[in-house]
């Protein structure tokens, strides 16, 4: 059954024209990035803050694709139709949410690659998209806690992309100011990105931060764990199937 569920879903997400986009985003936003190094437009600061912010960007974007597609089901009564199926519904919720999570992990680690914008190795790539595609999940439960159709979904949507501020901010604090930032979910993948970018700097003393990579992912890891199973709880209460 969960088999069917996820042929299903994959496609129907490949008949929505915004998901189709999402298939070619990483590519081209790559591409973007890499062209704009090797033209010399882009650098320093606003090479590292650009790339940054292409990572968390796509966890964002896959997670308000994840809470529309959750209105839909809500607008077409796909919960009750479940209801009356073998899988419970909260499996089918977490498939879908865990599906475009994936779309997201594998958006930002072509995003990291293909741009070049960063010297990382392959861990550290899969780390900081996994930890980017985390906002999936939160995005999509919070869209659907506040929102009862799709018109208040795109209100949702545009609410929570104002979160993007406070990593962006915070990007340019390396003190102990960048933790009035630390709140918005965005803000550890940031910070991770931006330790690993500075690590030839703090090596020679030249630049200072707070925590180091491993840090940053850990706590972030953890912190937004956390938020996903608070959004979770928020969904499940405000949407009781």
């Amino acid at each position: 059954m969960l088999k069917t569920m996820l042929r299903h879903e994959f496609k129907n997400m490949l008949r929505e024209k915004m998901t189709q986009m999402l298939f070619f985003y990483p590519m081209l936003m790559g591409l973007v990035v890499r062209y704009l190094i090797a033209r010399g437009i882009v650098k320093g600061i606003a090479l590292d803050l650009s790339a940054m912010l292409l990572v968390i960007l796509t966890g964002m974007l896959f997670g308000s694709i994840a809470g529309m597609s959750l209105l839909d089901d809500r607008d077409d009564l796909v919960m009750y139709s479940i209801q009356i199926s073998p899988v419970p519904v909260w499996k089918y919720i977490w498939l879908k949410v865990a599906v475009i999570s994936a779309m997201a992990f594998v958006g930002g680690m072509m995003i990291i690659w293909i741009s070049g914008a960063f010297d990382m190795r392959f861990y550290q790539m899969a780390v900081v998209s996994l930890l980017s595609s985390m906002q999936v999940p939160i995005t999509a439960f919070v869209m659907n806690s506040f929102a009862k159709n799709k018109v208040e979904g795109f209100v949702a949507m545009k609410a929570s992309g104002f979160l993007m501020v406070f990593p962006i901010v915070g990007f340019f604090f390396k003190d102990a100011k960048e933790w009035f930032f630390a709140f918005a979910p965005g803000h550890w993948v940031t910070k991770a990105v931006q330790r690993l970018a500075l690590e030839p700097a703090i090596s020679a003393g030249l630049a200072k931060m707070n925590l180091s990579f491993a840090s940053y992912v850990v706590i972030g890891f953890l912190y937004n764990a956390a938020l996903i199973v608070l959004a979770y709880a928020l969904f499940r209460r405000k949407n009781p199937y």
